[in-house]
C-alpha cells in the first residue's frame, strides 16, 4: 500500500509554533516596524532568543519578544488560522463522505453470506482477531474453519468497526472542541474559566470548591436555553431524553458545584450558558470552531489518576494545566503531566495568579525548567503554549461583558488557546478517524486480496476435479444400467428354471401317485374296507404334500445359488458388502391335495358294465344258435320244465355276480381313488400352481437382493453427483466471490488512496 502522499518540498512551519512572515511590505510592515520597500523574514530564530537545548543548564534564558514582533506573529497566527479552517472544513468534509463510504463496505462484508471469508495469513491492524484456546493463543486464525470464521468471528469483529466508525463519524461531525482545565487544588481554575467565559459561572474562593466535573458549552446548543443538566450516567446522556439528567437552575449552580454530597450522584455537570460578547470575541461560539470548557476538580492523590484517564479520551482536544505562580508544578501535578503526555504531546500551561510574584524573572525560569523536564514538545513551543497570566485581574461586569480592556498577555494567551485549538482539533478529530480507516481499508485490501487468490484457486482446483471425476462417473453410470440388467437376467433364469423343474416333479407324482401309496397300506379286509378307502386318500394327500415340500428344498438350495451367483458379481463392481436377502423367508406350502371317499368308488361299474355286454352279446350268438335245438328242448321239458330250471339259475348268477363284486372290490377302490385324487390334481392346476408360488419366492428373495444393489449403486451415484454438485458450486460461488472481492478490492484501494490523501495535521504549507 502507498504511504500518505506529499506534495513537492516546501516550507513547513512546526505545528503550534509561531510561523514565520515571509516579505512582508506595504500598509502591514508599518504595523511591524518595517520601513516601506523593505522587507523582512520572520521566523522563530529571529523571534526568540536560543532556545534551550535539553542539555542546556538549569537555567535557560527566557525568550522576550518585542511588541512589533508579537503584532508580526498574531497577524500570521490569524492568516494561518483562516488557512487552516478552510482545509479543515474540506478535510471534515471528505472524511464524513468516505466514513459512510468505509460503514458500506463494512456492512457489506458483514451481510455477505453467499461465500465463506477466510483470513489471510498476513497480520491485520483492525480486523485481527486475538483468540484463545485454554491458555494458548491460536497464530493461524486462516486454518480455521472459513465458515465459523465468517459467521462468527468476522461479524462480530466488523459490528465492532461499524460501532467505532459511527462513534468516528460522530467525533468528526461536532463542531466543538472540548478544552480539559486541570491544574492543583486552590490554583484558580474555576477564576481561569470565569475570565475565559468572561461571565461569573463558576464558583470561586480561596478554598477547593470543584467537586465534579463541570463542561460548559453555549447555550444554542440547547435550543437558547440557560440551565445545567446534571448526569447520573455519562454514557447514558441524551439532552433530548430528560430522564438521564437532572435540570438545575442556574442560580443554584453553585451550590451544586461546591456541595460535596452530589458528587456522590452526579459523574458530570454540563452547564449551557450564553456569550453576549460578539462572534469574533467569543470563545464558546466564535464562528470558526465552537470551544466546550470543561472545569475538573483540583488534582489530588483522589482524582489524579481520574482526570488523567479523562484527559486520555478522544473526546478532549485541548487540555489546559493551570499551575498556580506561587506554588508551581506540585507533586500531584507533575504526576498528571507525565501520565497526560502520554497521550497529549503538547498541552497549554496557564500560570495563574502571577502579578503576584515580585521576582517574575525567577519564576518565569523555574516554571520553564519544570515545563522542560515534564514536557519537552510543550517547552520547545514554549511561547505560544506557556502563558504567565493573572486571571482574577480581569474585570467582569454583571451582564457578562468585560468593563476594561483586558491585560494584553491575557489577550495573546486566549487568542493563543483559540488557535492551539483549531489547530489541534485536525489531530484530536480528524486524524484518528482518517488513521483508523487507513488501517481498516488496508486491512480490507488484505482480505479481498487473499480471498480473491484463494477463490481463483479454489475454481481451479474444482474444475480440475470435476474433469478428473468425469470419467469415473460416467463408467458408474454405465455400470449401474449394465450390472442391474445382469441382475435381472441371472434372476429372471433362475426362477424360470425352478418353476420349470418344480412342474415336472409334481406332475410326474401325480401320474405316479398310485405307485407310491397302494403297496404301503395293508389291506385289513372287506369288513374295514371303508376305512382302507379313507387311509389309501389320505397317504395319497401326504405323498404328494412331501413331494412339494422336497421340491421347495431344491428351490432354496437352487435361490442360495443364484442369490450367491449375483452377490458375488455385485461384490466383483460395487466391493463388500452383507447380504440381506433371506433364503429362509420363502414361504411354504401349507395346501394340500383332498378327496372325499364315496360308496360308488368301491364299485367300478365302467369295467364290469364293459364286460357284461361282451357277455350279452356272446349269449345272443349262442342263443340265435340254439333255436334249432328249442324244440328239442320243448319235446324234453316243456315249458314248465324251464320254468323250474331258470329260478335255480338266476340265482346261482346272482350269487357268482356278487361274489365276483365282492373279491375286486379292494382293485376297484384303489383304482377309482387314485383316478379320482389325479383328476382333482388336474383340475386345480396344483402343479402348475406350486411351482408358480415356488418360482414367486425365489424371484422375492432375488429381488431383495437387487434392490440391494440397486440402492447400493444409486447411493453411490447420488455420492458422486453429490461431490460434483458441490464442486460446481465451488466453481459458481469462487467465479462470484472472485468478482465480489475484486471489485470490492479496487474499491477499497481507490477509497485509501483518497482517505491517504486527506490533510489532517495542522502543518501551514507556505508557498513561495
Amino acid at each position: 500500500m502507498e504511504q500518505y502522499k506529499t506534495r513537492p518540498t516546501k516550507q513547513f512551519l512546526r505545528r503550534n509554533s509561531a510561523p514565520g512572515v515571509d516579505s512582508i511590505q506595504g500598509p502591514d510592515a508599518a504595523d511591524f516596524g518595517v520601513m516601506p520597500g523593505t522587507s523582512i523574514m520572520l521566523s522563530r530564530s529571529t523571534v526568540l532568543d536560543k532556545a534551550p537545548s535539553a542539555t542546556a543548564s538549569s537555567t535557560p534564558p527566557v525568550p522576550t519578544p518585542t511588541p512589533s514582533m508579537q503584532a508580526a506573529r498574531t497577524h500570521q497566527h490569524r492568516l494561518n488560522a483562516a488557512q487552516e479552517q478552510r482545509t479543515y472544513q474540506d478535510s471534515r468534509q471528505r472524511l464524513l463522505s468516505h466514513i459512510g463510504t468505509v460503514m458500506g463496505i463494512c456492512e457489506d462484508l458483514k451481510r455477505e453470506r453467499r461465500f465463506p471469508v477466510q483470513y489471510a495469513k498476513q497480520p491485520f491492524s483492525v480486523l485481527g482477531l486475538d483468540m484463545k484456546m485454554g491458555h494458548q493463543a491460536v497464530n493461524d486464525i486462516h486454518k480455521l474453519e472459513s465458515g465459523t470464521l465468517s459467521s462468527l468471528l468476522l461479524e462480530d469483529k466488523l459490528s465492532h468497526c461499524l460501532s467505532h466508525l459511527d462513534n468516528l463519524r460522530g467525533r468528526v461531525a461536532d463542531t466543538s472542541s472540548k478544552v480539559l482545565v486541570t491544574g492543583d487544588l486552590n490554583s484558580g481554575k474555576s477564576t481561569f474559566v470565569n475570565a475565559l467565559l468572561k461571565r461569573e459561572l463558576m464558583p470561586a474562593d480561596q478554598q477547593p470548591c470543584t467537586n465534579m466535573f463541570c463542561e460548559v458549552l453555549d447555550a444554542t446548543l440547547n435550543d437558547g436555553v440557560e440551565e445545567a443538566h446534571a448526569i447520573p450516567d455519562v454514557t447514558q446522556y441524551n439532552r433530548l431524553d430528560s430522564s438521564t439528567y437532572h435540570v438545575i437552575e442556574m442560580r443554584h449552580l453553585n451550590k451544586i458545584i461546591m456541595d460535596e454530597q452530589p458528587s456522590s450522584r452526579y459523574q458530570m455537570l454540563k452547564v449551557y450558558t450564553s456569550d453576549r460578547r460578539s462572534t469574533n470575541e467569543s470563545l464558546l461560539h466564535n464562528g470558526v470552531v465552537d470551544i466546550a470548557l470543561i472545569d475538573s476538580p483540583g488534582l489530588n492523590t483522589d482524582s489524579v489518576k481520574t482526570t488523567a484517564i479523562f484527559a486520555r479520551q478522544e473526546e478532549i482536544d485541548v487540555v489546559v494545566f493551570v499551575v498556580s505562580a506561587e506554588n508551581h508544578f506540585t507533586l500531584s501535578g507533575k504526576e498528571f503531566l507525565l501520565n497526560a503526555a502520554n497521550e497529549k504531546t503538547h498541552i497549554f500551561i496557564v500560570v495563574n495568579r502571577f502579578d503576584s510574584i515580585r521576582d517574575k524573572e525567577r519564576c518565569r525560569r523555574l516554571v520553564l525548567e519544570q515545563i522542560r523536564q515534564l514536557s519537552p514538545a510543550t517547552y520547545a513551543d514554549a511561547d505560544d503554549l506557556v502563558h504567565f497570566v493573572s486571571a482574577g485581574s480581569i474585570d467582569i461586569s454583571e451582564e457578562g461583558t468585560p468593563k476594561t480592556v483586558d491585560a494584553p498577555e491575557f489577550a495573546r494567551m486566549e487568542q493563543r488557546l483559540r488557535a492551539f485549538v483549531l489547530e489541534n482539533r485536525a489531530k484530536s478529530k480528524l486524524q484518528p478517524a482518517k488513521h483508523y480507516m487507513v488501517n481498516l481499508l488496508r486491512d480490507v485490501s488484505l482480505l479481498s486480496e487473499s480471498n480473491r487468490v484463494n477463490a481463483v484457486q479454489a475454481s481451479a482446483d474444482a474444475k480440475r476435479q470435476l474433469e478428473l471425476d468425469q470419467p469415473a462417473y460416467e463408467h458408474l453410470l454405465q455400470l449401474r444400467d449394465r450390472l442391474l440388467h445382469r441382475v435381472e437376467k441371472m434372476a429372471s433364469m433362475a426362477t424360470s428354471q425352478i418353476q420349470r423343474q418344480a412342474a415336472a416333479r409334481l406332475e410326474a407324482a401325480v401320474q405316479a401317485i398310485g405307485e407310491h401309496t397302494v403297496d404301503q397300506l395293508e389291506y385289513p379286509g372287506i369288513l374295514l374296507i371303508w376305512q382302507y378307502a379313507q387311509d389309501l386318500a389320505d397317504c395319497m394327500s401326504q405323498r404328494l404334500f412331501k413331494e412339494v415340500r422336497q421340491q421347495e428344498n431344491v428351490t432354496r438350495r437352487e435361490t442360495t445359488a443364484a442369490l450367491e451367483s449375483i452377490h458375488a458379481m455385485a461384490v466383483e463392481h460395487l466391493g463388500e458388502f452383507p447380504v440381506r436377502a433371506d433364503v429362509d423367508s420363502m414361504k411354504r406350502n401349507r395346501h394340500c391335495v383332498t378327496i372325499d371317499v364315496e360308496a360308488t368308488d368301491f364299485f367300478d361299474l365302467d369295467e364290469k358294465l364293459s364286460g357284461c355286454a361282451i357277455s350279452l352279446g356272446a349269449a345272443l350268438a349262442i342263443g340265435s344258435r340254439m333255436m334249432g335245438v328249442k324244440d328239442v328242448v320243448s319235446s324234453l321239458g316243456g315249458v314248465n320244465n324251464i320254468r323250474r330250471m331258470v329260478i335255480p339259475a338266476i340265482g346261482i348268477a346272482s350269487a357268482g355276480l356278487l361274489l365276483y363284486v365282492v373279491s375286486d372290490m379292494r382293485s376297484a377302490l384303489e383304482r377309482k381313488l387314485v383316478r379320482k385324487f389325479q383328476a382333482a390334481a388336474r383340475d386345480s392346476a396344483h402343479a402348475e400352481q406350486q411351482a408358480r408360488r415356488m418360482a414367486r419366492e425365489s424371484r422375492k428373495v432375488l429381488r431383495v437382493e437387487g434392490w440391494d444393489i440397486q440402492a447400493r449403486l444409486q447411493k453411490a451415484i447420488e455420492t458422486k453427483e453429490h461431490q460434483r454438485d458441490e464442486m460446481t458450486a465451488v466453481v459458481h460461488t469462487s467465479q462470484e466471490s472472485i468478482e465480489y472481492f475484486t471489485a470490492l478490492l479496487e474499491k477499497s484501494e481507490q477509497l485509501l488512496d483518497k482517505v491517504a490523501s486527506i490533510q489532517t495535521d495542522s502543518t501551514t504549507r507556505l508557498y513561495n
